[in-house]
């Protein structure tokens, strides 16, 4: 009896969910008209189930997922204008001070040479020749 009751009850179960085969609508509807428990039990999860969309009628409405990823990436627009807007208001300011220490750099060296413009130190000489370059020098 136990085991009929449940697959009675999951045919219920089924039934409320997807519409079932007009086969099983006979058998429920027999059953519901034999079984007080089974009646009282689709009472049951009808009333639960009326409830539950009550409840998620409640909610933050349709698009709400939509509604706030449109907001994020406004504020991620937003804020990269308020960069890019940032940053182009100071450029030239940036540009004079580079063209400032250049021209600094050019008269305070003695040389008028790429290296000397940018503070690079002439390379040694064991560093630019190899070891194999000694060798064949004259001794």
């Amino acid at each position: 009896m136990n085991d009929s009751f449940s697959e009675h009850e999951e045919l219920l179960l089924r039934s409320l969910d997807a519409p079932v085969s007009a086969q099983d609508r006979e058998k429920l509807t027999a059953l519901m008209q034999s079984e007080f428990a089974l009646r009282r039990q689709s009472d049951q999860y009808s009333r639960i189930r009326e409830m539950m969309l009550r409840q998620q009628s409640d909610s933050f409405g349709p698009f709400f997922a939509e509604r706030i990823i449109n907001q994020l990436k406004q504020r991620v627009n937003e804020i990269d204008y308020l960069i890019f807007f940032f940053f182009k208001k100071y450029q030239v300011l940036v540009v004079g001070v580079l063209v400032a220490l250049l021209i600094a750099n050019i008269l305070l060296t003695d040389q008028f040479s790429l290296r000397a413009i940018f503070g690079l130190d002439t390379p040694a000489t064991e560093d630019v020749y190899s070891i194999d370059a000694y060798k064949s020098l004259p001794q």
